[in-house]
């Protein structure tokens, strides 16, 4: 290549990127504007189906049935033509569409983060779980009451467990809790457990959970054939030792004629 023809190639890739550059009218051009949304959806899949999430024409997702639900994708809106993208959830076995939304340019970074549940055939709200605070432990919780049927609200108690002399202190209560729907969180100060004293006396220290109806200290299974014991007939809790921010969807494990709890989901 000759030196005369170098220097016109040069030449026409300045004129190019000149006429690109003049061509910027409002920022609206491909290489210029930018509008990128992060769209995230999250929360859990409480059902026995499994679901397919897509958001337009990106790949779609599947969710494994009573797992997590985790979809993320980032979208430049640059195009003037292109100002939404449309996003839906739907059942894999029957394709039924069980949530549609619409995703706009203008929508803030709270719109575009989607947190749901999906359970009883319904989509709900997950609610969001505070973000960890020192000195406090926070807990939000969901009761399903999936053998017995339950539907009245409850008392979710939260306590210490003395073993010398057996008794139990409230520490906090979750009140009048409708099964299928999550609380509002509850807060309390952190506490050591393990060997403490007592009136005067070394005794190990639990912490436990009971469930009761609501406004009373009476389990909830009362006038059923499944019996209680304050040991046994326990709710999974975290740790109450140190700052924490929880939350936990239970329901019922009987074993025989013994009610007990199972953790579905702790996050």
């Amino acid at each position: 290549m000759t030196p005369k023809i170098i220097l016109t190639a040069t030449a026409i890739s300045f004129f190019l990127l000149f006429s690109l550059l003049s061509c910027n009218k409002g920022g609206d051009d491909l290489l210029y504007h930018s509008n990128i949304h992060l769209i995230n959806l999250s929360g859990y899949n409480n059902s026995n189906e499994e679901l397919i999430l897509q958001l337009d024409t990106f790949p779609s997702t599947v969710t494994p049935a009573f797992s997590k639900i985790a979809f993320g994708a980032k979208y430049n809106f640059n195009d003037p033509n292109k100002q939404h993208l449309k996003f839906i959830m739907k059942s894999k076995v029957t394709d039924k569409i069980l949530l549609e939304r619409e995703i706009k340019a203008t929508d803030t970074a709270a719109e575009t983060n989607l947190n749901l549940i999906y359970m009883n055939g319904k989509v709900g709200d997950f609610p969001v779980i505070p973000a960890p605070v020192e000195g406090k432990v926070q807990l939000i919780y969901m009761f399903q009451s999936n053998m017995l049927n339950y539907r009245e609200p409850v008392d979710i108690v939260f306590k210490k467990y003395y073993f010398i002399p057996k008794v139990f202190e409230e520490v906090i209560r979750i009140k009048n809790l409708k099964p299928n729907e999550f609380s509002q969180p509850i807060s309390f100060a952190p506490f050591p457990l393990g060997v403490q004293e007592y009136n005067g006396q070394k005794t190990p220290v639990l912490f436990r959970a009971h469930i009761y109806k609501a406004g009373t200290d009476i389990p909830y299974t009362a006038g059923t054939s499944f019996q209680f014991d304050p040991l046994i007939s326990v709710a999974p809790t975290p740790s109450p030792t140190k700052a924490a921010s929880k939350l936990f969807i239970i329901n019922e494990a009987p074993v025989n004629n013994m009610i007990q709890f199972n953790k579905v989901l702790e996050l």
